[in-house]
């Protein structure tokens, strides 16, 4: 086995790099840590990739919780919906208007309460349209939009303005927990 060559460097001021300042710093190593990966050490990177120990592009990334959550429920949503339309629950127009929208508005159920009771999955009451959502894969009820008819709907969560509108074209909302 070769001597190691730090022995040559003991007792000598600066061990071979010249000037004190010359060897001090990322600049002598090209960047601190991974810098220059992509690019002035990318040989090496491509080396330490074959071995596994390096990965190049980004990774690690976790997406917020907030973000999961509402992607699962669009998700199970589009599930529903479609297991709806299989059954026959659900024609194409319904299937394609429901789909279109992760969360309803009151003015969108004003428009499509009498097609949900043609369908059979609202039911006519005296004179009003009795609608349970979550059978529907909603969760949420969002207040945008005019409401013209009586409504009486069943949902996870309904917004403020959602609740007063119905309420106020003779209506209830039922918040289930």
């Amino acid at each position: 086995m070769p001597k190691k060559k730090v022995k040559k460097f003991r007792g000598s001021r600066t061990c071979g790099k010249g000037r004190e300042n010359r060897h001090r710093g990322g600049g002598n190593r090209g960047g601190r840590g991974n810098a220059g990966m992509l690019k002035h050490k990318y040989i090496r990177a491509v080396k330490l990739v074959k071995k596994g120990l390096y990965e190049i592009g980004k990774s690690g990334f976790t997406r917020p919780k907030k973000l999961t959550a509402y992607y699962l429920m669009e998700k199970d949503l589009k599930e529903r919906l479609f297991e709806l339309k299989a059954v026959g629950a659900i024609d194409d127009y319904l299937y394609n208007y429901l789909k279109s929208r992760p969360e309803l508005n009151v003015g969108d159920l004003d428009a499509i309460a009498e097609r949900l009771v043609e369908n059979g999955l609202a039911e006519r009451e005296d004179d009003g349209y009795r609608i349970n959502l979550s059978d529907l894969g909603y969760y949420k009820l969002l207040g945008s939009g005019n409401v013209t008819k009586k409504l009486f709907v069943s949902v996870g969560y309904a917004t403020h303005r959602a609740i007063e509108k119905i309420e106020k074209a003779g209506g209830k909302v039922e918040v289930e927990e």
